[in-house]
């Protein structure tokens, strides 16, 4: 009776010791199926950065930006200015004291600069300093009027590009100034393209990894200050999708853009003459009863064309003109856009 006790006991002893296993690897497997799994459809494992041997900056050629920080074979126009041509031993300010006569320079210079900083404490992306890290910020952030930084502290400034560890300016183009404009205002169309990683703070995002680009336009606005020259205003950005385009609307292609909105709607122009494009730059030219007129897009990277300049001919030249009704100021990128309001 003692011998069979023992057994049954010992048979207890051994259904305890299984599930007690069974316990400690069930929440693995949970874990493996049921927090990894669900990423598209896979698992995403981490590739581990210090398997790899570190290559001096010296040892890196400019192509680097273009092979390794570009989604696309659409090459980033070179720029004149970097980091390099402002960064100083001391970082004390005044930072930058170049005085820029030309607003396109001031605009270029902000960007060059930017392209050399990081702000990624706390997201995803990189396998250890990208940059020049946040040393570059203080000196784009000198670039702006006096106005504009008693309003925008630098560490707001700093903080605002939380997330983004690199900067490409792909164009940059005059914009429309309407009328009445001071003389001390010119209005860019920008483009820029960033890397940004998912932020710790998603666990579902971060555990995914991956490096994301995305892409923004916009306007800035410059200002001239007699003993400042040039500096930048503002900055105004509107997001790019890549999703919206494809099944919706026809508002992102100049070839519907200029027969429904200046024949269907204002009755203005009979028939489209031609479509000319040159690079991204998009020309359609058309005539009505009243003349001739032109319409300047610029073809983003998401492949929208956005209206720049409307001109009509006249004393055997083009005039710009503002042609587009109050209501739909919305069509071209411009000061009187409402969404940039």
């Amino acid at each position: 009776m003692l011998i069979r006790l023992k057994k049954v006991i010992s048979l207890l002893a051994g259904v305890i010791f299984l599930l007690g296993i069974a316990v400690l690897i069930l929440p693995l497997v949970k874990e493996k199926w049921h927090g990894s799994l669900p990423v598209m459809g896979g698992e995403v494992h981490s590739l581990a950065a210090d398997s790899f041997t570190a290559i001096g900056n010296e040892s890196q050629s400019q192509d680097d930006n273009q092979r390794f920080q570009r989604p696309s074979n659409q090459l980033v126009p070179k720029n004149k200015f970097s980091f390099k041509d402002f960064e100083k031993d001391n970082d004390k300010p005044p930072l930058i004291t170049a005085v820029f006569s030309n607003p396109e320079d001031s605009v270029r210079a902000y960007f060059g600069i930017l392209r050399d900083a990081s702000n990624m404490k706390g997201y995803l992306g990189g396998c250890g300093t990208i940059g020049n890290s946040l040393q570059p910020y203080s000196y784009a952030y000198e670039l702006y009027s006096s106005d504009t930084r008693k309003q925008m502290s630098l560490s707001d400034f700093v903080d605002s590009f939380t997330g983004i560890g690199h900067i490409n300016l792909l164009k940059l183009y005059p914009a429309y100034s309407p009328s009445g404009t001071p003389d001390n205002l010119k209005y860019y169309m920008f483009e820029i393209e960033t890397i940004t990683g998912p932020s710790e703070k998603d666990k579902k995002s971060y555990k995914r990894g991956g490096s994301y680009f995305a892409y923004y336009y916009g306007l800035i606005t410059t200002e001239y200050n007699t003993n400042d020259g040039w500096k930048i205003k503002s900055i105004d950005y509107l997001p790019e999708d890549f999703l919206c385009a494809p099944y919706h609307g026809w508002a992102y292609a100049a070839d519907y853009v200029v027969p429904i909105v200046y024949h269907d709607w204002y009755q203005l122009v009979d028939t489209v003459d031609s479509v000319e494009q040159n690079e991204d730059m998009i020309n359609v030219l058309a005539s009505g009863a009243a003349g001739q007129y032109r319409f300047d897009f610029v073809r983003l990277t998401n492949g929208y064309d956005i209206l720049l300049h409307e001109y009509v001919w006249k004393n055997n030249q083009w005039e710009e003109i503002n042609i587009l009704q109050e209501k739909d100021q919305n069509l071209k990128l411009s000061p009187l856009n409402p969404n940039l309001q």
